[in-house]
């Protein structure tokens, strides 16, 4: 499954990573928010964060979760895996490790993009009536579970007629890196790698196969573009709308902390791209006829794909660490903080 042991060491590294902090901060913000819901300030702006940051943790715990059990599975299978490959992807497990790794990606992608307009509203509308409110952030990250269990669900459902999409590769991720003949043609033969040797399969209807094929580039591409684009245009307009206010209220010219603000939007923007930009770009590119290596998928798996999972605790939670230290004011720290 895993072919070196390099890749081994990445994955269990990414893997404890991602368990262990996102569940630091879990614990953590749980606290805080039962802290918050016994006093006067269960409606401010620290709360309703806390709220969307539990999510996020919990959505990217569930990566580290996904990445367990790959790590597990190329345990047991060891070198003998590619005697149970074919049945290995059609298998159930690797249906269930799919759809936990697909649906922690597309709920800590929509609680980021969620999270950012949040905080553009709360920044740029501060004494406004725009406000996010804590039932409403409550309905969107129940909003946000819901959607991304249906969009795992949809390719598991249509598996009863075609191959789904977890069956692309070895570590169950429907990325569209596929190596596909033309899928507009009929019988279309898809070829897969493994260890030199090549495995057929060749389809069925191909109109069910290209809707799993175009599904696949819907989630990986246009969506999470979509999602990424929102998140850089955020934090673009809070850097702005900090800098007019800032010129309006003629404050001196200090600009440590417009120097502090560009770089966190610059660390939460860059490891968003970090994340997401590659796998947009190779889905394109593998759209447009270029023959991705097999081996893309895993590395997308243990080390591209949860950059997001690994980093967000550090870049949301010890800004908080600090504010708590220094006993700031919930409403001024996350003001301070975007």
């Amino acid at each position: 499954m895993l072919r070196s042991n390099f890749l081994r060491v990445i994955l269990w590294v990414v893997c404890l990573f991602a368990l262990v902090t996102n569940v630091i901060v879990i614990v953590g913000r749980v606290k805080s928010k039962i802290l918050a819901m016994r006093n006067m300030f269960s409606a401010t702006v620290s709360d309703k964060q806390n709220t969307f940051l539990i999510n996020l943790a919990i959505a990217d715990f569930l990566m580290g979760v996904y990445l367990l059990a790959i790590g597990i599975s190329d345990l047991i299978f060891g070198k003998d895996y590619f005697l149970s490959a074919l049945g290995w992807r059609n298998g159930i497990v690797c249906k269930g490790i799919g759809f936990i790794g697909f649906v922690g990606n597309v709920a800590s992608l929509l609680t980021l993009t969620f999270l950012s307009i949040e905080r553009f509203v709360t920044i740029a509308f501060s004494f406004g009536r725009y406000h996010f409110r804590s039932k409403l952030t409550a309905k969107i990250c129940a909003t946000i579970w819901g959607f991304s269990a249906a969009m795992a669900l949809t390719p598991i459902m249509l598996s009863h007629f075609v191959a789904e999409i977890f069956g692309f590769s070895d570590i169950c991720l429907g990325l569209p890196f596929v190596p596909v003949a033309d899928i507009s043609k009929y019988h279309v033969t898809k070829t897969y790698e493994y260890y030199g040797a090549m495995y057929d399969i060749v389809g069925g209807d191909t109109d069910i196969k290209s809707l799993q094929w175009i599904y696949s580039q819907i989630v990986y591409i246009y969506f999470s573009a979509t999602c990424v684009s929102t998140i850089t245009l955020c934090y673009i307009a809070i850097f702005i709308s900090a800098i007019v206010s800032k010129i309006q209220s003629g404050r001196p010219g200090d600009n440590k902390d417009e120097i502090k603000m560009a770089l966190r939007i610059s660390i939460i923007v860059g490891t968003d791209l970090l994340c997401w930009l590659p796998v947009i770009i190779t889905g394109i590119l593998s759209n447009a006829g270029y023959k991705v290596s097999s081996d893309a998928y895993v590395w997308f798996a243990i080390f591209v794909m949860p950059i997001n999972s690994a980093f967000n605790p550090f870049i949301y939670t010890i800004p908080a660490i600090k504010r708590k230290k220094k006993n700031e004011p919930s409403f001024i720290a996350e003001q301070r903080e975007l």
